[in-house]
C-alpha cells in the first residue's frame, strides 16, 4: 500500500513537471519570439533616425526656361499647345509638386549604416514613401517585400505591425512593418546647392528657397520593413523543445530511480520489520511460554508416590492459573483413584484371603484324619460356599471391567418390569427375614418396557441388598414402581442407617464402603455394588438419584426412558 501511494505520488508529481517544462517551453517561445518582434522594431526606428532624403535639384533646372519656352513657342506650328503649358510652368508651387515625386531619393552614410546597424536581428530591410521611392538592402537581391499602404490610416502618426510572409519559395521571414509620420523624422531635408547650374554646366541659378517651405515639402511618411529568416527563430524553438524533451526524461529518470530507492528502503524496512518481529515474536513466545515450561516442569515431578504439583499461583498468569487448578483437582482425583485402588487391592485380597483361609482350614481340618461321609459333606459344602462367594466378587470385577472396555453391551428386549421387579423381591426375602426387615414391592401390574432385563435386574438386587444390610433390626424397605409420560420412575427406599452428606458422592466408587466395620466379616460386600449400579445406569441411558439423611434412611430413585404403559397401580406386600 505504502509502495503504491509512493508510486502514485511521484506520478503526480512526474505529470506536474511534465507541465512545468511544457509550459515552460512555451514561455522560452514566446519570450524568444518578443525578444525578437522588440529587436526587429528597435531596428526599423533605428533605420528611420539614420534615413536621409536627397533631391536632385539639377532636375528642376528646366523650370527656369519656362520664359524663353513663352517666348519662342508662338512662333512653333504648336503654339497653342505649348503657351498654356509654359505659362503653367511659370507657377513654381506646381511645379514643384509635379517633380518632387520623381526628383527625391533614399540615402544612408554607409559608415553609420554599418556601425548602427551591426549585429542587429534583421537580414533584411526595405524603406519606401509615399513619393513612391524605395531602398532595398542588398541581402534581399531580386526580391522584394510588398506592402499595402492602404491598410494605415492617413492620420497615424507611428503604427507598426507584425506578420509572417513567404519571401520566396524557400524563405518565409517574420517581419515588422513601421510606418514613420514626415514630422518624427530626423533633420529636415538639405536645401539645393545654389550654383547648381554652374555645377552642371548649364541654366541660371535657381532663386534661393525658403527652409520652411523646404521642411513642410520634403518630409514625407516612410514605412521601413526589416525581416530575419524564420529558420533561425525555429532552430531556436527546436533547441527549447529538445531541452524541454531532455529535462521530461531527466524528471522521468529522476521518477524511476525514486521510486527504485523507494521499493528497496521498504524492502529493507520489510525485511527488518521482519527479523525485529521474528525476534520480538520468538522473545515473546519464550516469555509466554515460561510459565508453561514452569508448569511442565512442576508435572514431571509427579509420581506415583507424590502427587502434588509444585507450583504457585503466583509464578502462572492469569491465563493459565485454571488450567493449574484443574491439573491439580485432576491430580487429586488420581492421588484419591490410587488411593482406593490401593485400599481396593487391600480389600480384595482381603475379601478372597478370608474365604480361602476359611476353606483352606476346613480341607485342612478334613485331612487330618478320617472322617465320615456326612462330616466331609459338610465340610465339601463350606468350602462350596466359600467358593462361590469369591466366584460372586471376581463376578463382580470381570462386570466392571467390561464395562470400563465396553465390552458389555446393551441386549434390550420387551418385558415386564413389574414381574422383574417382583422376582427381585422375592429373592432377597430370605436375608430381609433372617434380619428381622419387612420388604415390600408397590407397583403397577402388566408395565412393558423395552430394556435390558439382565441388567436391570442386577440394578435392582444390589440396591435391594444395600437397603437390607444397612438397615436397622426390624426396619422396613419399600421398592415402588411409578410411571410418566415417557419414563418409569424405580423408587427403593429404606428406613436404615442413612449415608452423611460428604459421603454421599462417593458411595458410587469402587470398594468404597460407608461403614466397613459393620461389613467386616460379610463376605457378601466388598464395595463393588453401587459401582455396578452407576455403571448399567449409564448404559440403560436412566438418571440416578440419592436422597439420605443421616440415621433416618435413604432412597435411590432410578428414571427410565420408556412409553406410558400403564393399567392399574396396586400395592403389594411380600
Amino acid at each position: 500500500m505504502a509502495y503504491r501511494s509512493a508510486s502514485r505520488n511521484l506520478e503526480g508529481r512526474l505529470s506536474i513537471q511534465k507541465e512545468l517544462a511544457q509550459t515552460t517551453y512555451k514561455d522560452r517561445c514566446r519570450d524568444e519570439e518578443n525578444r525578437l518582434d522588440d529587436a526587429l522594431l528597435f531596428q526599423a526606428q533605428t533605420l528611420a533616425r539614420l534615413v536621409q532624403f536627397h533631391v536632385d535639384w539639377g532636375k528642376l533646372r528646366y523650370l527656369d526656361l519656362h520664359t524663353l519656352g513663352l517666348l519662342t513657342s508662338p512662333a512653333n506650328s504648336s503654339a497653342y499647345v505649348q503657351v498654356p503649358v509654359w505659362a503653367l510652368q511659370g507657377t513654381r508651387g506646381f511645379a514643384v509638386d509635379l517633380f518632387r515625386r520623381a526628383t527625391p531619393a533614399i540615402r544612408f552614410d554607409p559608415a553609420e549604416l554599418l556601425t548602427r546597424l551591426d549585429g542587429q536581428v534583421a537580414e533584411f530591410f526595405q524603406i519606401d514613401t509615399a513619393w513612391n521611392a524605395s531602398y532595398k538592402s542588398n541581402s534581399l537581391e531580386a526580391m522584394s517585400m510588398a506592402i499595402n499602404l492602404a491598410t494605415f490610416a492617413p492620420d497615424e502618426v507611428l503604427h507598426w505591425e507584425y506578420e509572417d510572409m513567404q519571401l520566396s519559395e524557400s524563405l518565409k521571414v517574420r517581419r515588422v512593418v513601421l510606418k514613420a509620420s514626415r514630422f518624427l523624422l530626423g533633420p529636415t531635408l538639405p536645401a539645393p546647392p545654389r550654383n547648381l547650374g554652374q555645377n552642371r554646366g548649364a541654366g541660371p541659378p535657381l532663386p534661393p528657397r525658403n527652409n520652411n517651405v523646404a521642411d513642410a515639402s520634403f518630409r514625407p511618411a516612410i514605412f521601413i520593413q526589416c525581416a530575419y529568416d524564420l529558420a533561425k527563430r525555429d532552430a531556436l524553438f527546436t533547441s527549447f523543445a529538445q531541452q524541454r524533451d531532455e529535462d521530461i526524461l531527466n524528471f522521468a529518470i529522476e521518477h524511476k530511480k525514486d521510486l527504485e530507492e523507494f521499493r528497496g528502503m521498504l524492502a529493507a524496512i520489510n525485511l527488518l520489520t521482519f527479523l525485529a518481529g521474528g525476534g520480538i515474536c520468538f522473545w515473546l513466545v519464550r516469555l509466554g511460554l515460561a510459565p508453561l515450561n514452569l508448569l511442565t516442569v512442576a508435572v514431571s515431578r509427579i509420581n506415583e508416590k507424590d502427587f502434588n504439583l509444585d507450583i504457585t499461583d503466583k509464578q502462572l498468569p492469569e491465563e493459565l492459573k485454571p488450567i493449574a487448578i484443574r491439573l491439580g483437582m485432576t491430580l487429586d482425583q488420581l492421588k484419591k483413584a490410587f488411593a482406593r485402588e490401593k485400599q481396593a487391592t487391600a480389600d480384595i485380597s482381603h475379601e478372597l484371603r478370608t474365604p480361602l483361609s476359611a476353606m483352606l482350614a476346613t480341607l485342612d481340618l478334613a485331612l487330618r484324619k478320617t472322617r465320615s461321609v456326612e462330616e466331609y459333606r459338610v465340610m465339601l459344602e463350606d468350602c462350596r460356599e466359600s467358593c462361590t462367594n469369591m466366584h460372586k466378587d471376581v463376578e463382580r470385577l470381570l462386570t466392571l471391567a467390561r464395562l470400563d472396555a465396553g465390552a458389555d453391551p446393551f441386549r434390550p428386549e420387551l418385558f415386564d418390569l413389574s414381574h422383574l421387579a417382583s422376582d427381585c423381591v422375592k429373592m432377597l426375602s430370605p436375608l430381609a427375614q433372617s434380619k428381622g426387615i419387612e420388604l415390600q414391592f408397590e407397583g403397577e401390574p402388566n408395565l412393558d418396557i423395552q430394556s435390558d432385563p439382565g441388567k436391570l435386574k442386577e440394578i435392582l438386587v444390589n440396591l435391594l441388598h444395600n437397603a437390607v444390610q444397612y438397615n436397622k433390626p426390624a426396619g422396613s424397605v419399600f421398592l415402588r414402581l411409578n410411571s410418566r409420560p415417557g419414563s418409569i420412575i424405580i423408587e427403593v427406599e429404606d428406613n436404615g442407617i442413612g449415608i452423611e452428606a460428604s459421603k454421599k458422592n462417593m458411595i458410587f466408587e469402587r470398594f468404597y464402603r460407608v461403614d466397613a466395620s459393620r461389613s467386616h466379616g460379610d463376605s457378601t460386600n466388598c464395595g463393588l455394588g453401587l459401582a455396578i449400579v452407576k455403571g448399567y445406569a449409564e448404559l440403560l441411558g436412566a438418571g440416578l438419584e440419592i436422597t439420605s439423611e443421616l440415621g433416618h434412611g435413604s432412597t435411590f430413585k432410578i428414571v427410565l426412558p420408556a412409553p406410558l404403559i400403564k393399567e392399574a397401580f396396586a400395592a403389594t406386600g411380600v
